[in-house]
């Protein structure tokens, strides 16, 4: 009995949850996230008007009708019998930005993490293959189909994409999505000759490509030089220095290395085959040339030096 209620005061009405509207509301909502995970625009849109009709207008709603209409464009640009229709660079660069903001904030009230993953990533494909017949230019890299094909986690097609641009591998930005294509398809055999040669081309973005190859021995390593190795000079130029410290700390990547094609006449990569040439005198039991390499390695980097011999 309720503080003050006098014994002859009526019983009070109960709210009772509605197991059966509440059931039905969930229900729906699931069929209309599986309905666009199939990538079924009309059931999403029929299952979207049996929300509304059950439920009234919601966040959820208004999120499902942006996702139903991304899909219904892409679905009828890739209609059987028709060709997929090419996009130019600025209608990519259009289209990019809304897959990226309100079509992936939708996303994220729709469907659960996992799934908004999955859907996502067929979106971003889609968007790769209209993207296709796109140049590649520096001013437009983001309307290029590799980058789209990286972000949809479609490895050999964002590698093949890659792949057709003239001289890639001396280009910065063609050469960070190869390294991060490779990497997470055929795993670090392939990819480390690439991130070598992309430290040394553009240390900065290499370094942030890093946590993106999601190999636990290279972010440790990468670890392990922020600790050990602090020379003075423009940020994130540093990390040139990462493919010789990385011989240093793990000499079993030498013959992975040995791809890699250092530049010539810089210090980090001069530091590079300094350091392979001592892995093979140390394994001829060459003394004598041992010594006049490990001058010259302290010559090019004291710090470097340092890191060799606490491993000798």
């Amino acid at each position: 009995m309720r503080p003050g209620a006098a014994l002859d005061d009526p019983p009070q009405p109960v709210q009772q949850l509605d197991i059966f509207a509440d059931s039905r509301d969930v229900g729906l909502r699931n069929d209309l996230a599986q309905a666009l995970l199939d990538g079924d625009g009309f059931t999403a849109q029929r299952v979207a008007r049996e929300l509304r009709a059950a439920c009234g207008d919601g966040a959820v709603l208004a999120s499902a009708a942006v996702l139903i209409e991304h899909l219904q464009a892409q679905l009828a640009a890739d209609a059987p019998g028709a060709s997929v229709r090419r996009l130019d660079a600025q209608a990519v660069l259009d289209a990019r930005r809304r897959l990226d903001g309100p079509v992936t904030a939708a996303a994220a009230v729709v469907f659960d993490r996992e799934a908004a993953q999955v859907w996502l990533a067929g979106r971003w494909q889609a968007l790769a293959q209209q993207a296709d017949g796109v140049d590649w230019h520096p001013a437009q890299a983001d309307a290029h189909a590799a980058g789209l094909y990286l972000r949809a986690q479609a490895w050999m097609a964002a590698a093949d994409a890659v792949d057709r641009i003239d001289s890639w591998r001396r280009i910065p930005q063609p050469l960070l999505w190869m390294t991060q294509a490779r990497w997470r398809a055929a795993g670090a055999d392939a990819g480390w000759p690439l991130l070598a040669e992309a430290l040394w081309l553009a240390p900065a973005r290499a370094a942030a490509l890093l946590p993106l190859l999601a190999d636990p021995m290279l972010t440790k390593l990468a670890a392990r030089f922020e600790a050990c190795f602090d020379l003075a000079g423009p940020p994130g130029e540093d990390w040139a220095w990462l493919p010789a410290f990385a011989l240093v700390e793990r000499p079993l990547l030498a013959d992975l290395l040995a791809p890699a094609s250092p530049p010539p006449a810089q210090a980090p990569g001069e530091a590079f085959k300094t350091v392979a040439a001592l892995l093979r005198l140390e394994r001829q039991g060459r003394h004598h040339e041992i010594v006049a390499q490990r001058a010259r390695l302290k010559a090019l980097s004291p710090p470097l030096m340092a890191a060799y011999m606490a491993t000798r």
